[in-house]
């Protein structure tokens, strides 16, 4: 799947985790206005699952639904970290980064490795930043967010990525946007604006 269409997907996270908090913590309750929001939301991402479904296009659907889990697993993993706010920010990264290698180690040796074992150093300094800042830098602001404000108002960053990840997937990957995704962006922007209405 695109960027684009994956930053559209992402853009769920506050929907899932209104519901969720609704049921687990005493962070938010449902009103009509919520309600009716979620259901616009869901109503998005139904669109672009619907494209992939009746296209018979089952790889980009496999990844959709790999995509909308992963969200769900980001989501509860916000509820987990709310749920400890007494360990410190520190101790509670380490710990998800550890225990999320100890899983992967496997993966090492089942899935196919195609290189020839050489690393490029331009290669070498992108996994570096990545593993320093949007991965672990980023993993502590957001637990310390996460400890102090709640899950529900931490996941509306959600609200900024489609729009600079199709921004971006334009400029940089030629990637225009298709009619589909800009009505599911719209339904779940709709979506969005009417859970806020108080």
């Amino acid at each position: 799947i695109s960027a684009s269409t994956a930053s559209v997907m992402l853009a769920i996270g506050p929907f899932i985790a209104l519901v969720l908090s609704h049921f687990i913590t005493k962070d938010e309750n449902f009103t009509v206005f919520k309600f009716i929001g979620v259901i616009f939301g869901f109503i998005g991402v139904f669109i672009l699952f619907g494209e992939d479904f009746f296209a018979g296009s089952q790889n980009s659907l496999y990844g959709k639904i790999a995509l909308l889990f992963a969200v769900c697993g980001y989501i509860l993993s916000g509820f987990l970290i709310r749920s400890i706010s007494s360990v410190p920010t520190l101790v509670t990264s380490s710990g998800m980064f550890i225990t999320a290698t100890i899983f992967l180690i496997p993966f090492i040796f089942i899935l196919p490795n195609n290189s020839n074992g050489e690393i490029l150093s331009l290669s070498f300094l992108s996994i570096v930043y990545l593993a320093i800042i949007p991965t672990a830098t980023a993993s502590l602001l957001r637990i310390k967010l996460v400890q102090k404000i709640g899950v529900q108002f931490m996941s509306q960053v959600a609200y900024l990525i489609p729009i600079f990840a199709i921004f971006w997937s334009w400029i940089i990957f030629n990637q225009t946007p298709e009619y589909i995704l800009i009505v599911a962006l719209l339904f779940i922007f709709s979506g969005l604006f009417i859970r806020n209405i108080k």
